[in-house]
């Protein structure tokens, strides 16, 4: 689908997309730009019920290790290099 946008910088989600995503008139979109893409998504209420289910979730997540620490700041590097 193609969006038009006005000379005030709005644009118009086309309807199947908002039934869809389920958005409905004065919902919040989060709106954030990454690698040549323009993301939009619906902003979401941070209840009781979803801090638990974050926290819950991240403890999955693996150990730091050394090594792991390693290649993180290298990365970082990499990237504060590029923006000078």
């Amino acid at each position: 689908m193609i969006a038009k946008v006005s000379v005030k910088g709005q644009t118009v989600i086309p309807e199947a997309i908002r039934e869809q995503a389920r958005i409905r008139a004065g919902d919040q979109l989060e709106v954030g730009y990454a690698n040549g893409l323009i993301v939009m998504r619906k902003r979401r209420a941070l209840t009781p019920a979803r801090v638990r289910s974050l926290i819950l979730a991240g403890r999955e997540l693996p150990e730091m290790t050394s090594g792991g620490e390693m290649v993180v700041t290298r990365a970082i590097e990499r990237v504060r290099g590029r923006r000078k």
